[in-house]
């Protein structure tokens, strides 16, 4: 046999302890508790608390120099597990309909607390001056103003935020609800000042792909890249297997859930009566009702008044979908000027071609103008509605298919369209008529486009809505940025240099009614009481840089500005 020191010295044990110690930075944290529970010696250095320094560290942008307010950084990994998640993706988005939410997640190093604050925008001085190439064009100044809203935290975990309890619900379920596990369980949030509202935060558990079907409710929605989701629909405020973990591999690493509700009370009760999560049930008594998931009464008497309450998904992105590449310099959160609706913040994709989905079929109709069958901008004619700041772009959708049924058919029907109006009554005939070869108000071919240009699809999925186009929906898309889709340079001052692409923007009535532009392909309607609601409508897409672009809603005779969002500078807003 071997002597011991041989052993050692060719054994784990037997590195010098700067080595020993790298190594185990690589283990993830339970592999790490299990190494520790081998030996003293490696229980040791399991506790060293440079190695768990770095494992918090793997989670923040900014790296944590103190634990405060524990005493280690062991301790607070332990205290935050596994919510270390949130403030490493960052970025997350609601699904309440219609507008969603947008909020940051980060940990502050001053609090030890992981929170969430919602991104807000104001869209700053307002100015209006008239585009040159055309005169009945209005373009809107846009200097949005982004911050977040650090009076409401959207979410609080605080070190020592207690828990709901075991308690069984007392509301059926055919699926059978989640076993109490430290998984399951809710973690009641001091969010609200006010008496009477609550709020907590849970887990999710990940759908499986092969759950998942075309009509499957799930968050986020299909045509948004994610690494999981999970079901957006519950008979059961979500209490089920389906929908609550109960060990740690089937937590979601890219989904939460918060529930909110109002109770009217004798008594304020609230998470700053609650010391110590261990000790629920001593605060319970001490403090009066509590009022998280799975508890249905008030203790030590008192009658209490619950309300209806909300639960709301939250899911967040791949950060490859987002972060701008020399590929795909577009890519990122931005925030945009939808007029009377105010600032609104979507995400801009660049998918690769093999990921790129389907057009939506309110496009098909314009697959000849992606082509380039119609040429040239629209005459001040074209501005079928007023671009005033408090549009409503439902009624102005009314006003377009009710121009375009009273339109004089024979004159669109023998010439290429040249206005937006003259396009929809081509349209509904039955077809584009394609600008002919030679033509001398076409464009040069696309040698007059700069020679190394981008390519590819550009995509914009709203991640806050309004109630024509809510949170999830495309809000416009170019299909080919390339030369394809290459309109011209522009030459007027404001945009010189930049080039002008086709795009489709998104337009719909009140309510998102889905529809189909072909339905209107019968001519013998001549009114729009039945004219499909959400419709896609010609625009340019004018590519000022990679940080701000312009879109020429030509149906609408006004030109709006898209800004990028600084995400960096808002992770760091109000930390200073």
């Amino acid at each position: 046999m071997a002597e011991t020191g041989a052993v050692n010295q060719h054994s784990l044990l037997g590195l010098p302890a700067e080595l020993l110690l790298h190594v185990l930075t690589y283990l993830e944290p339970l592999d790490l508790a299990g190494t520790a529970r081998t030996c003293r010696a490696l229980y040791a250095h399991g506790y060293d608390d440079q190695i768990w320094q770095s494992i918090v560290n793997r989670n923040l942008p900014v790296p944590a120099s103190e634990p405060t307010p524990l005493k280690t950084f062991r301790d607070l990994y332990v205290a935050h597990h596994p919510h270390w998640f949130l403030p490493r993706n960052r970025i997350w988005f609601s699904d309440s309909e219609p507008s969603g939410k947008l909020v940051v997640a980060r940990y502050d190093p001053r609090r030890g607390c992981i929170e969430a604050y919602a991104v807000v925008a104001q869209r700053g001085p307002h100015t209006i001056e008239f585009w040159e190439k055309d005169r009945g064009v209005i373009i809107h100044s846009f200097n949005p103003r982004i911050s977040l809203a650090l009076d409401q935290p959207v979410l609080k975990l605080d070190v020592d935020s207690p828990r709901t309890n075991d308690a069984r619900n007392n509301n059926p379920s055919d699926r059978g609800y989640a076993p109490p596990s430290c998984y399951s369980k809710e973690i009641l949030m001091e969010t609200f000042a006010d008496a009477g509202l609550y709020s907590s935060y849970m887990l999710c558990r990940t759908l499986p792909e092969a759950a998942i079907g075309a009509q499957t409710r799930v968050w986020p929605p299909l045509r948004l890249p994610a690494q999981t989701r999970v079901r957006n629909d519950s008979a059961d405020g979500y209490n089920s297997l389906g929908h609550r973990p109960t060990r740690l591999d089937e937590v979601s690493q890219h989904n939460f859930r918060l529930r909110k509700w109002v109770e009217y009370t004798g008594r304020r009760s609230g998470p700053m009566s609650f010391h110590s999560p261990n000790n629920l049930s001593a605060a319970l008594g001490m403090n009066g009702p509590y009022f998280a998931a799975g508890l249905t009464s008030s203790e030590r008497g008192g009658m209490s008044i619950r309300m209806p309450e909300d639960i709301t998904t939250f899911a967040t992105l791949p950060e490859s979908a987002y972060m701008p590449t020399a590929d795909k310099p577009w890519q990122g959160i931005w925030c945009g000027d939808y007029s009377g609706h105010g600032c609104e913040f979507f995400v801009i994709l660049q998918p690769d071609k093999q990921d790129e989905r389907p057009l939506p079929e309110g496009m098909d109709w314009l697959r000849q103008w992606f082509r380039g069958g119609r040429r040239g901008s629209s005459s001040s004619a074209s501005s079928y509605a007023s671009a005033q700041e408090d549009i409503d772009y439902a009624e102005a959708a009314g006003e377009h298919w009710q121009a375009a049924s009273n339109a004089d058919m024979t004159a669109a029907s023998s010439s290429a369209p040249q206005t937006f109006r003259q396009l929809v009554a081509s349209e509904v005939l039955g077809g584009f008529t394609e600008t002919p070869v030679g033509d001398a108000d076409a464009p040069a071919a696309h040698e007059t486009d700069y020679k190394d240009v981008p390519s590819g699809r550009i995509e914009a999925i709203k991640l806050t809505g309004d109630p024509n186009i809510p949170r999830g929906e495309y809000t416009f898309i170019a299909p080919d940025i390339g030369h394809g889709g290459f309109m011209r340079v522009a030459d007027e001052e404001i945009f010189r240099g930049a080039r002008v692409v086709r795009g489709a923007g998104h337009i719909a009535g009140r309510g998102f009614q889905e529809g189909n532009v072909h339905s209107m392909s019968n001519v013998s309607k001549s009114t729009c009481t039945n004219a499909p609601k959400d419709q896609y409508t010609p625009s340019q897409l004018i590519m000022i840089s990679h940080d701000r672009v312009a879109q020429f809603w030509e149906g609408f005779g006004h030109i709006s500005y898209y800004q990028r969002v600084d995400l960096d500078a808002l992770m760091k807003y109000g930390l200073a």
